[in-house]
């Protein structure tokens, strides 16, 4: 007998988390990987103008006020649901999401209000400021997608462990 929580119509939770963290860990990468590189070793006085020239500044009004905030209130039920749970997916479902609310503590306590200062008034900062915020800003950003990596690749195995016969969940 299963617990209410871990029936298939309840998994959709742990579905739709694998679905957005899918979509924000390669939006994110992709921005990691192409976008900050493009600003990230620039002179501070060349910095803003290139965020804007990269697309980034863009993302961050139309992409990410979607994508970030839906992710953050799916791991937060996922959290609840992971922690009902009795099937053999519930401490990889609450890895998963305890993971994917840690990315998004990380997020919108640093990196948002970071580069949101910097957009908003980085223009009248001294280059060297620019550059400082800059570097922190891009070596932190490692630990975040490590921490977004870890947490999708934990509720992926949450829902493949949800949907495997009983023989195969150990």
């Amino acid at each position: 007998m299963t617990s209410s929580i871990d029936r298939p119509g309840r998994t959709v939770w742990l579905l739709l988390l694998v679905v957005f963290v899918g979509i924000q860990f390669g939006a994110g990468l992709y921005e990691k990987l192409v976008v900050v590189p493009q600003w990230a070793g620039l002179p501070g006085d060349l910095v803003l103008g290139e965020i804007e020239a990269s697309g980034m500044k863009s993302a961050g009004r139309v992409f990410w006020p979607f994508v970030s905030p839906l992710v953050g209130v799916l791991a937060i039920v996922n959290l609840i649901a992971g922690r009902r749970s009795r099937g053999p997916n519930r401490r990889w479902w609450i890895a998963g999401a305890a993971l994917m609310c840690a990315y998004a503590v990380f997020s919108y306590s640093y990196f948002v209000p970071q580069m949101l200062m910097l957009q908003a008034g980085g223009g009248a900062w001294p280059a060297s400021r620019v550059e400082d915020l800059v570097d922190t800003w891009t070596s932190l950003n490692y630990v975040r997608m490590t921490i977004g990596a870890a947490g999708w690749l934990c509720a992926l195995r949450a829902l493949w462990l949800a949907s495997a016969p009983t023989s195969h969940n150990c």
